[in-house]
């Protein structure tokens, strides 16, 4: 059975221009896949929060496991607590791979990444 155009349409939670102009798309697919393991994401203000985080991040680093292809943006939104969203940056649009609340920003502890932003 052939599935007609509507239905092969991928669905978004959150499709946003990055800082530096990059489209950047969370997909209802990940976010289902995601949300059992980092509940935040079942959280709609922080759902909100994430989109800013892509928009206007504070700080932007290369991915520890793959910095090549991924970026970390991260966006401080509590006191002690930032969102991290880890973005796929192969294809257009971009693609979130995962995001989630983390007490400090990981990549500072590796010397050779580079922070971008």
């Amino acid at each position: 059975m052939v599935k007609s155009e509507a239905e092969t349409e991928e669905k978004y939670i959150i499709d946003a221009i990055d800082y530096a102009g990059q489209r950047v798309v969370f997909t209802e697919e990940k976010w289902k896949e995601k949300r059992m393991q980092h509940t935040e994401l079942n959280n709609g203000p922080f759902l909100k929060n994430l989109k800013k985080a892509i928009e206007s991040p504070q700080s932007v680093w290369q991915d520890y496991g793959k910095p090549s292809t991924q970026l970390c943006y991260y966006w401080k939104h509590k006191i002690d607590c930032h969102i991290k969203v880890v973005i796929n940056t192969l294809g257009s649009p971009w693609r979130v791979v995962t995001a989630y609340e983390i007490d400090y920003i990981k990549e500072v502890k590796y010397p050779n990444l580079k922070q971008l932003k």
